[in-house]
Protein backbone atom coordinates (compact mmCIF):
# COMPACT_ATOMS: atom_id res chain seq x y z
CA UNK A 1 0.00 0.00 0.00
CA UNK A 2 2.43 2.66 -1.22
CA UNK A 3 0.86 6.08 -1.14
CA UNK A 4 3.81 8.11 -2.35
CA UNK A 5 7.21 6.64 -3.16
CA UNK A 6 10.82 7.82 -3.50
CA UNK A 7 14.08 5.92 -4.07
CA UNK A 8 14.51 4.27 -0.65
CA UNK A 9 11.24 4.92 1.21
CA UNK A 10 7.53 5.38 0.73
CA UNK A 11 4.91 7.00 2.90
CA UNK A 12 1.44 5.70 3.60
CA UNK A 13 -1.37 6.81 5.86
CA UNK A 14 -0.79 5.62 9.44
CA UNK A 15 -2.95 2.57 10.21
CA UNK A 16 -4.38 1.33 13.50
CA UNK A 17 -2.05 -1.66 13.26
CA UNK A 18 0.88 0.82 13.55
CA UNK A 19 -0.26 2.06 16.97
CA UNK A 20 1.68 -0.46 19.13
CA UNK A 21 4.91 0.57 17.37
CA UNK A 22 4.22 4.30 17.55
CA UNK A 23 3.23 3.98 21.23
CA UNK A 24 6.65 2.48 21.93
CA UNK A 25 8.30 5.30 20.00
CA UNK A 26 6.31 8.05 21.71
CA UNK A 27 7.35 6.67 25.10
CA UNK A 28 11.02 6.88 24.16
CA UNK A 29 12.58 9.79 26.09
CA UNK A 30 14.54 11.16 23.11
CA UNK A 31 11.59 11.10 20.70
CA UNK A 32 9.07 12.48 23.18
CA UNK A 33 11.46 15.30 24.09
CA UNK A 34 12.14 16.14 20.44
CA UNK A 35 8.42 16.11 19.60
CA UNK A 36 7.47 18.09 22.70
CA UNK A 37 5.52 15.37 24.52
CA UNK A 38 5.77 13.85 27.95
CA UNK A 39 6.49 10.10 27.59
CA UNK A 40 3.34 8.72 29.18
CA UNK A 41 1.33 7.11 26.40
CA UNK A 42 -0.64 3.95 26.95
CA UNK A 43 -1.67 1.70 24.08
CA UNK A 44 -5.28 2.55 24.91
CA UNK A 45 -4.71 6.33 24.79
CA UNK A 46 -2.83 6.04 21.50
CA UNK A 47 -5.59 3.90 20.00
CA UNK A 48 -8.15 6.53 21.09
CA UNK A 49 -5.93 9.25 19.58
CA UNK A 50 -5.79 7.31 16.32
CA UNK A 51 -9.58 6.99 16.19
CA UNK A 52 -9.89 10.78 16.58
CA UNK A 53 -7.33 11.63 13.89
CA UNK A 54 -8.52 8.96 11.46
CA UNK A 55 -11.32 11.24 10.25
CA UNK A 56 -9.66 14.58 11.13
CA UNK A 57 -8.88 16.41 7.89
CA UNK A 58 -6.84 19.06 9.71
CA UNK A 59 -3.97 16.59 10.04
CA UNK A 60 -2.41 13.76 8.10
CA UNK A 61 0.02 11.35 9.72
CA UNK A 62 2.05 9.12 7.41
CA UNK A 63 4.16 6.08 8.22
CA UNK A 64 7.63 6.23 6.67
CA UNK A 65 8.48 2.75 5.37
CA UNK A 66 11.51 1.27 3.63
CA UNK A 67 10.98 0.18 0.03
CA UNK A 68 13.10 -2.96 0.34
CA UNK A 69 11.36 -4.59 3.33
CA UNK A 70 8.31 -2.41 4.25
CA UNK A 71 9.80 -1.69 7.70
CA UNK A 72 8.00 1.22 9.40
CA UNK A 73 10.88 3.47 10.50
CA UNK A 74 9.17 6.71 11.50
CA UNK A 75 6.34 9.13 10.92
CA UNK A 76 5.91 12.35 9.01
CA UNK A 77 2.94 14.62 9.56
CA UNK A 78 1.08 17.68 8.45
CA UNK A 79 -1.02 19.22 11.19
CA UNK A 80 -2.94 22.36 12.06
CA UNK A 81 -4.09 22.46 8.44
CA UNK A 82 -5.83 25.75 7.69
CA UNK A 83 -7.70 25.39 4.40
CA UNK A 84 -8.70 29.07 4.31
CA UNK A 85 -5.26 30.61 4.83
CA UNK A 86 -3.64 27.55 3.19
CA UNK A 87 -0.87 26.69 5.63
CA UNK A 88 0.02 23.71 7.81
CA UNK A 89 2.63 22.55 10.31
CA UNK A 90 5.22 19.91 9.42
CA UNK A 91 6.70 17.27 11.75
CA UNK A 92 8.92 14.25 11.26
CA UNK A 93 10.87 11.66 13.20
CA UNK A 94 12.79 8.53 12.34
CA UNK A 95 12.99 6.34 15.40
CA UNK A 96 16.02 4.07 15.22
CA UNK A 97 19.49 5.61 14.89
CA UNK A 98 20.42 2.95 12.31
CA UNK A 99 17.84 4.44 9.94
CA UNK A 100 18.92 8.07 10.36
CA UNK A 101 21.34 10.01 8.14
CA UNK A 102 20.65 7.76 5.15
CA UNK A 103 18.44 10.12 3.15
CA UNK A 104 15.11 8.76 4.41
CA UNK A 105 14.28 12.02 6.20
CA UNK A 106 14.96 14.05 3.07
CA UNK A 107 12.82 11.74 0.93
CA UNK A 108 9.96 11.67 3.46
CA UNK A 109 10.04 15.46 3.81
CA UNK A 110 9.92 15.91 0.03
CA UNK A 111 6.92 13.55 -0.19
CA UNK A 112 5.09 15.35 2.62
CA UNK A 113 5.77 18.72 0.98
CA UNK A 114 4.54 17.38 -2.35
CA UNK A 115 1.35 16.20 -0.64
CA UNK A 116 0.89 19.56 1.13
CA UNK A 117 1.40 21.71 -1.96
CA UNK A 118 0.01 19.50 -4.72
CA UNK A 119 -2.81 17.58 -3.00
CA UNK A 120 -3.89 19.92 -0.19
CA UNK A 121 -3.22 23.12 -2.14
CA UNK A 122 -1.26 24.70 0.73
CA UNK A 123 0.69 27.90 0.17
CA UNK A 124 2.97 27.52 3.19
CA UNK A 125 4.36 24.68 5.31
CA UNK A 126 5.96 25.69 8.60
CA UNK A 127 7.74 23.97 11.48
CA UNK A 128 9.36 24.62 14.83
CA UNK A 129 12.63 23.10 15.97
CA UNK A 130 15.34 23.66 18.56
CA UNK A 131 18.90 24.74 17.85
CA UNK A 132 20.14 21.56 19.54
CA UNK A 133 18.75 19.54 16.61
CA UNK A 134 21.60 20.47 14.29
CA UNK A 135 21.02 17.66 11.78
CA UNK A 136 17.31 18.54 11.50
CA UNK A 137 18.12 22.20 10.88
CA UNK A 138 20.66 21.16 8.25
CA UNK A 139 18.02 19.00 6.53
CA UNK A 140 15.43 21.80 6.56
CA UNK A 141 17.84 24.37 5.19
CA UNK A 142 19.16 21.95 2.55
CA UNK A 143 15.60 21.45 1.33
CA UNK A 144 14.96 25.20 1.13
CA UNK A 145 13.08 26.00 4.32
CA UNK A 146 13.60 29.63 5.34
CA UNK A 147 14.21 30.71 8.91
CA UNK A 148 11.36 33.03 9.94
CA UNK A 149 12.30 33.81 13.49
CA UNK A 150 12.75 32.62 17.05
CA UNK A 151 10.09 31.96 19.66
CA UNK A 152 11.98 32.90 22.79
CA UNK A 153 11.87 30.49 25.76
CA UNK A 154 8.94 28.71 24.15
CA UNK A 155 9.66 25.16 25.32
CA UNK A 156 10.57 23.78 28.75
CA UNK A 157 12.88 20.75 28.69
CA UNK A 158 15.31 19.20 31.13
CA UNK A 159 14.91 21.96 33.72
CA UNK A 160 15.36 24.91 31.40
CA UNK A 161 13.52 27.01 28.84
CA UNK A 162 14.54 26.65 25.24
CA UNK A 163 13.98 28.81 22.17
CA UNK A 164 12.10 27.37 19.20
CA UNK A 165 13.25 28.32 15.71
CA UNK A 166 10.51 28.81 13.12
CA UNK A 167 11.09 27.71 9.54
CA UNK A 168 8.76 27.73 6.56
CA UNK A 169 8.57 26.96 2.89
CA UNK A 170 6.22 28.60 0.42
CA UNK A 171 4.69 26.87 -2.59
CA UNK A 172 6.71 29.15 -4.89
CA UNK A 173 9.93 28.09 -3.17
CA UNK A 174 9.04 24.39 -3.39
CA UNK A 175 8.32 24.62 -7.11
CA UNK A 176 11.77 26.05 -7.92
Amino acid sequence: MHYMKKDTIYIRILEESDIPTTTKWMNDAEISDAMGYLPAFSLHSQTEWFKRIDSDKTRYIFAICKNDNDEHIGNVGLGNIDYIHRHCQFSIFIFDLKNRHKGSGIEATKLALEFAFDKLNMNKVYLRTSERFVSAISLYEKLGFVKEGIMRQHYYSNGRFEDKIMYSMLRSEFNK
